[in-house]
């Protein structure tokens, strides 16, 4: 675990590198040096991983700079920066993304259709603010009903069910949601994850909580430069998280 320095409003770049350099995936490419050096983002990446910071951050703003995105010049969001190194890097892309689909079915005929897609989190809205992860999940995944939907089959408008379905699960589960009651273990269709990063934003500050796998690691806050045990009794960790990385637990 190290500090990061804060730059012009860069608390949000250094709250998603911190939380991703406690991700194995990552640390395992670069603990054993594979870097892609055709990849500018992961030359970058590997450099500031590397140097713990001392070096490389400058030239990492410059490769993810956006105006959305303004890296070392304003603040930004965490979360959009994980979605856009996962654009850029193949390989973390490939760990986060996972299938998830949409099962239709016509309210009259009953015909049923499924629409599928990928994606590189879970986007939780859940019903009221504080409740359980898990609950959020059966909220997410919750049949809906629709009234005002046409079939294309029967042609009737008398609406139809929907219902979200997971067609796959990733190594890396990145949840994005306002604030929730998270644990440090969740089990999703017989699948457990294990928590290793919770991303807060408060008032126009970022911070990352993170520990290294395997389970059962300590705990730091991740402060830009500062870095600092937590009790390992305090859990949940803070109240104000906005994005929770969880791993796969492979036997």
């Amino acid at each position: 675990m190290f500090g990061l320095p804060n730059q012009r409003g860069s608390c949000w770049v250094n709250a998603a590198l911190q939380g991703l350099f406690s991700c194995p995936t990552l640390t395992d490419r670069y603990e054993e040096g594979t870097v892609d050096k055709a990849n500018p983002y992961d030359v970058c990446l590997e450099a500031v991983y590397r140097n713990k910071g001392v070096h490389g951050l400058k030239e990492f703003y410059e490769c993810i700079r956006t105006s959305y995105m303004p890296a070392g010049e304003n603040i930004g969001d965490s979360h959009e920066l994980i979605v856009h190194l996962c654009d850029k890097l193949p390989w973390l892309d490939e760990a986060f993304r996972f299938n998830i689909g949409d099962r239709i079915v016509c309210n009259n005929c009953q015909d049923a259709q499924m629409h599928t897609t990928t994606t590189i989190d879970l986007h939780l809205m859940p019903s009221r603010p504080g409740i359980p992860l898990l609950n959020a999940i059966q909220e997410y995944v919750q049949p809906q009903v629709i009234e005002s939907w046409a079939c294309e089959k029967c042609k009737e408008k008398k609406g139809c069910t929907k219902q979200v379905l997971f067609g796959t699960f990733p190594k890396v589960l990145m949840i994005w949601s306002t604030p929730i009651e998270y644990s440090s273990v969740i089990v999703v269709n017989n699948k457990k994850y294990y928590l290793f990063s919770v991303v807060c934003f408060t008032g126009g500050h970022w911070r990352t909580y993170a520990r290294k796998m395997p389970p059962g690691s300590p705990w730091y806050v991740l402060d830009d430069q500062h870095v600092v045990a937590v009790d390992s009794r305090k859990f949940p960790l803070d109240s104000t998280m906005r994005v929770l990385l969880y791993f796969l637990h492979e036997n």
